[in-house]
């Protein structure tokens, strides 16, 4: 682990012994979750070096409550554009009334800012060419959207200190591939799917699928949260997160080295 990360993780191991030595519990983590924390540190840190991701992997949920310990986000923003804050290091949470996007909606934590939804797909975004296209699209959107309360929270996952439903990451074709192998490492099976827009299809479908999700950014999401060209979005649920980063030393998707020798061809070229 490269010695900055080794000096963050022991301020942090600091900061909370000390919370809770001295001034008493007063909601702060008990010993054995700073282990959690730590550990949470430790893949952050092997993940973005594995992969060579351009920002923190960023832990996400949907929550009844307000997280202890966390800010509250109270400027208005997209989903799309508070994903980019967390993967620069801000954790945060906020409720829907911070959101402008519909993005509130599909993550099932307020209603939509807009009168009528579908119109404002067709004649307002022009993201649909009909009522009809506009309508079937948010059916399926509504079936993958959770109910599991009003606030949403985001984390540099080395920062955590909630108990994520899933974790982001922002980056190339290239690496998300590589993150889909790893996780296949062990079961073979690419547990995948698509859904658009971001915050429903790799927010909210992960939650209500428990399978992996797939964004490519729509456009709207592109100009808001300033993407580039060449990046996607998956979400993981978060029970599988520990697979992948047990999986990077042996897969080739991580960083084992393979062997294409030619005595695995039956005709060597």
């Amino acid at each position: 682990m490269p010695r900055e990360e080794v000096n963050n993780t022991f301020a942090i191991i600091y900061n909370y012994l000390y919370n809770y030595l001295v001034e008493g519990l007063r909601g702060q983590k008990m010993p054995e979750q700073v282990e959690e924390l730590t550990e949470k540190t430790r893949h952050s840190a092997k993940l973005q070096e594995a992969l060579g991701l351009e920002g923190s992997p960023v832990a996400a949920a949907i929550l009844p409550q307000p997280p202890d310990g966390l800010k509250e986000w109270r400027r208005k923003a997209t989903v799309c554009m508070m994903l980019q804050s967390a993967r620069r290091g801000i954790a945060f949470y906020c409720s829907g009334d911070s959101i402008f996007c519909s993005g509130r909606a599909h993550l099932g934590i307020a209603e939509p800012p807009v009168r009528n939804l579908e119109d404002f797909l067709v004649r307002g975004e022009k993201l649909s060419g009909s009522r009809a296209a506009a309508h079937k699209m948010l059916e399926l959107v509504k079936k993958r959207t959770p109910k599991l309360g009003e606030y949403l929270a985001f984390s540099p996952l080395e920062k955590v200190s909630f108990n994520p439903d899933v974790i982001l990451f922002v980056g190339t074709p290239l690496q998300i591939s590589r993150i889909i192998f790893l996780d296949a490492f062990e079961t073979g099976e690419i547990d995948t799917v698509h859904g658009e827009p971001l915050c429903s299809g790799v927010i909210a479908t992960p939650i209500t699928t428990r399978k992996i999700g797939i964004s490519f950014l729509d456009m709207t999401c592109r100009r808001f949260g300033k993407y580039k060209p060449e990046e996607m979005v998956i979400g993981v649920p978060s029970e599988r997160l520990s697979r992948i980063v047990n999986s990077i030393d042996l897969s080739i998707a991580g960083t084992a080295k393979p062997d294409i020798s030619q005595r695995w061809y039956e005709n060597p070229i």
